[in-house]
């Protein structure tokens, strides 16, 4: 992890994977924040091994404006997302060799790939990889659950499925 080194350890260049979540509803049986665990989860076990690798604290804020009518959601939205990843580009390219985003937020897809897009152009080794699973299913689905469950203990188990507390909130 990153933030464990201290600056003169960094005395090599390598390659930054920085976790991209989003912090939004999950049905009523899972975290908040599952797709920054799964992004954090998936650079971490990339990463694990291989000191030419190193992992960022994760972003746990993404662009979840679909999921703003449940409470706990915080959205920065496109625009500060976009601003955000090319900020944290510029930054890490003037030590890191290379820089990857490890998306765990379908919601921030179109931002990253437009982030990533600006700092290659301006001649920054950037690129982002995507956390989803091949035949998966949707959001808050088997899939997620499954992952969470891997990750840790904090899938409610005794929840429902499809059922809200409280008034009922769109899907």
């Amino acid at each position: 992890m990153l933030g464990s080194h201290v600056w003169t350890d960094l005395d090599r260049p390598r390659t930054l994977l920085v976790p991209v979540g989003s912090l939004e509803q999950h049905g009523p049986h899972l975290p908040l924040d599952t797709d920054t665990r799964v992004a954090a989860a998936v650079a971490a076990r990339a990463a694990a091994g291989d000191p030419a690798l190193l992992v960022a604290p994760p972003l746990a804020f993404g662009a979840s404006g679909e999921h703003e009518s449940f409470p706990g959601t915080l959205s920065i939205g496109h625009a500060a997302l976009r601003a955000v990843l090319v900020e944290l580009g510029r930054s890490a390219g003037r030590w890191a060799a290379r820089l990857v985003f490890v998306n765990g937020h379908g919601g921030n897809l179109p931002t990253l790939a437009d982030a990533v897009a600006q700092l290659r152009d301006e001649g920054r080794d950037a690129s982002w990889f995507g956390c989803g699973v091949p035949g998966g299913d949707a959001h808050a689905g088997r899939t997620e659950t499954s992952l969470l469950l891997a990750l840790a203990p904090l899938v409610r188990t005794d929840a429902r499925r499809g059922r809200q507390p409280g008034p009922a909130r769109p899907s």
